[in-house]
Order: C-alpha cells, then structure tokens, then sequence
C-alpha cells in the first residue's frame, strides 16, 4: 500500500480512537482543514513529513508513536496501488 493511504488509515485510526472529527484535529494540529482533508481522502500523492509533525502535535504523540503501527512495516509499503 502507498504511503500515503498508510498515513490515512493510520489518521483514521487515532481520530476513532479518540471520537474527534478531522475539524478537531485542525483545530489541534494548526493545519488547515482542507489540508487535513486531502491527507484523509488521498487526494495528494504524497504527505510531508512537516505535515505528520503536525498532525502528530494535534494528537499530542511523538512521530515515533504514529509510525509504530504493523502497517507501517516495509513489506507493507509499497510505491503501487
């Protein structure tokens, strides 16, 4: 899977986890709400790492904690749909 369907999921996963909307995790995260909703919707092909800082910000978590998922392990990553 690409990368930037893993970081969705994983967005996904922490807001369900925590029953906020991606408007709350705007709000936390000082990203723009369009922004947060093109990450979700995979409509931009690739994520920054700036804007994985930030969203982990929003979600008071250490870079280290939003990677620390089984679907980010190599073989699970792919540069194909």
């Amino acid at each position: 899977m690409k990368i930037n369907k893993l970081v969705s999921l994983r967005m996904k996963e922490l807001l369900k986890a925590r029953n906020w909307t991606q408007y709350q995790l705007a709000q936390r995260s000082a990203l723009p709400l369009s922004t947060l909703s093109h990450i979700m919707r995979c409509k931009s092909h690739t994520v920054t790492l700036e804007s994985i800082l930030n969203i982990c910000r929003g979600f008071d978590i250490r870079l280290v904690d939003f990677f620390n998922d089984a679907q980010f392990e190599i073989e699970n990553i792919s540069d194909d749909d």
